[in-house]
């Protein structure tokens, strides 16, 4: 979870960033949506699409993070709190491939969300302006993907790389 946590802001920028490169200036998904018109004000109008995407987008982001990053304070000060303080101990092999490969999927995974859900909402509902949520709420569909094809692939990566080791 913490490795996600870590991870979230690099998928939305890498979700933000294939949106801009995939999507044309006109492309419907850099509309604005009306309370975003309102809270902004006049200010908006001298916006470029891209930037008013990317604001919506952290609208739409930065609460979802800012929860991930207090659950994951929660689970560490009750875990603190029930086991006590736990000793430094160096990193196991099998922890380092898991990041490694888990880093990986995880970006992967956000960008398979991004355009899969874009897709079905073009199909389910087309016209309807989702992109910026598509884009802050990718990373987290990435995150969940990833985890366990992580962990399993971890392992045989890992004895991979103690046989070459030796």
């Amino acid at each position: 979870m913490r490795q996600a946590a870590l991870l979230l802001p690099s998928a939305f920028l890498l979700g933000v960033l294939l949106f801009l490169v995939t999507h044309g200036h006109g492309d419907p998904g850099f509309g604005s949506y009306p309370f975003f018109e309102q809270w902004k004000g006049g200010r908006l109008a001298s916006q470029t699409a891209e930037v008013r995407f990317i604001e919506q987008s952290l609208v739409f982001f930065l609460p979802v993070y800012a929860a991930a990053l207090l659950f994951i304070l929660g689970v560490t000060l009750a875990e603190s709190a029930l086991f006590g303080t736990a000793g430094k101990r160096p990193r196991s092999a099998y922890g380092r491939v898991f990041g490694t490969v888990f880093t990986a999927l995880f970006l992967l995974a956000s960008a398979v969300a991004l355009f899969s859900g874009e897709r079905l909402s073009q199909r389910l509902a087309p016209g309807v302006l989702v992109a910026p949520m598509l884009v802050a709420f990718a990373p987290l569909a990435g995150a969940a993907a990833a985890a366990i094809p992580a962990a399993v692939l971890a392992f045989p990566l890992m004895l991979l790389a103690r046989r070459s080791d030796a």
